[in-house]
C-alpha cells in the first residue's frame, strides 16, 4: 500500500496531462451525461401531465422528477467508469504488458485516470448542473441526515460501479473485442439502475429483477436516499447491499485478475 500511495500523485500528474491533450473528447464525453437525464426529466414531466389528476405519478411531482434526475446527473457522473470499453484495446495491442511490469497492479493507473475525469470535467459541467437547478426548479427534501447518511451511499455506488465494470473489463484477456458487451451492461445500468425512470414507476417483475443486480444501488438508492424518500432504516438495510456487493466485487476482481494474466502471458501477451 506504501507503494500505491507513493505512486498516486505522478499517476495523477500523468492522467490530468492527458486529459488535457484530449479536453475537447473529454468535454463532448461530459456534456453526453447530461442529456439523457434532461430528456427522462422532460418525458416524465410530460408523463404527469397526461396522467389521471395532472399532478402526479405514483407520489412523484414534476418537481420530484426534475430533483430526481437532477441527480442522475450528478451520481452518475461520479460513479462513471468505461474500462470495460479501454480493456480491450490495452490487451489486444500488447499496451498492458508494460503495466504489468510495474510494482503495482495497473487497475491503479486507471483509478487515477478516472478521478483526473471527474475532476477535470467538473469545471464544465457545474456551471450546466447550476443551470439546469435554476430551470427545472427541482424539490429536494434533503435533511442534514440524509446528507450525512447519502455521502457514504453515493461513495459505495461509485465503487461498485467502478468495480464491477472492472471486473467486466478484465473479460478482455480472453475476449478482446468487447464494444458489444459494454454496450449491454450500460444499457442493463440505464433500465436496472433507474437512470430511465426511478425503479417503483417500474413494472414489480423489473423490479425484481433489479434487486438481484449492482445496478440500482448504483443510481437509484443513493439517488433517493439523498432526496430524503427513504427512512433511516431503509437506508441503513441498503449500505448492508452495498457493502455485500463491494466484497463479492473485491473476490472476484482478485480471481479474474489472477485467471485473466495467466491466461495472457500463456499465449504470449
Amino acid at each position: 500500500m506504501r507503494t500505491v500511495l507513493s505512486a498516486m500523485p505522478a499517476y495523477l500528474r500523468q492522467s490530468l496531462a492527458e486529459m488535457f491533450q484530449y479536453r475537447g473528447e473529454i468535454i463532448l464525453w461530459a456534456v453526453w451525461g447530461v442529456v439523457y437525464p434532461i430528456i427522462a426529466m422532460a418525458m416524465w414531466s410530460a408523463a404527469v401531465e397526461g396522467s389521471p389528476d395532472g399532478k402526479t405519478i405514483r407520489g412523484f411531482h414534476p418537481h420530484d422528477f426534475a430533483a430526481y434526475f437532477w441527480l442522475t446527473m450528478v451520481i452518475g457522473h461520479l460513479s462513471t467508469s468505461w474500462d470495460v470499453y479501454e480493456m480491450g484495446y490495452l490487451v489486444q495491442s500488447g499496451a498492458m504488458s508494460p503495466r504489468l511490469l510495474r510494482p503495482i497492479l495497473p487497475v491503479w493507473q486507471s483509478i487515477a485516470d478516472n478521478l483526473a475525469y471527474k475532476v477535470l470535467t467538473l469545471v464544465i459541467l457545474v456551471p450546466i448542473w447550476l443551470g439546469v437547478i435554476w430551470y427545472t426548479q427541482p424539490s429536494f427534501e434533503t435533511t442534514a441526515r440524509d446528507l450525512a447518511l447519502g455521502v457514504p451511499v453515493v461513495l459505495m455506488g461509485s465503487i461498485i460501479n467502478y468495480l464491477w465494470g472492472y471486473n467486466l473489463a478484465l473479460l478482455s484477456f480472453r475476449f478482446t473485442r468487447m464494444d458489444a458487451i459494454g454496450q449491454c451492461w450500460f444499457g442493463a445500468s440505464l433500465f436496472f439502475g433507474g437512470r430511465l425512470a426511478p425503479l417503483p414507476l417500474l413494472p414489480p417483475m423489473v423490479q425484481r429483477i433489479a434487486d438481484g443486480l449492482p445496478f440500482k444501488w448504483v443510481i437509484w438508492f443513493p439517488c433517493e436516499a439523498v432526496m430524503g424518500r427513504l427512512p433511516a432504516g431503509t437506508i441503513h438495510r441498503g449500505m448492508v447491499h452495498q457493502l455485500l456487493w463491494i466484497a463479492l466485487g473485491l473476490a472476484a476482481f482478485f480471481w479474474l485478475w489472477r485467471r485473466g494474466v495467466r491466461h495472457y502471458t500463456a499465449v504470449g501477451g
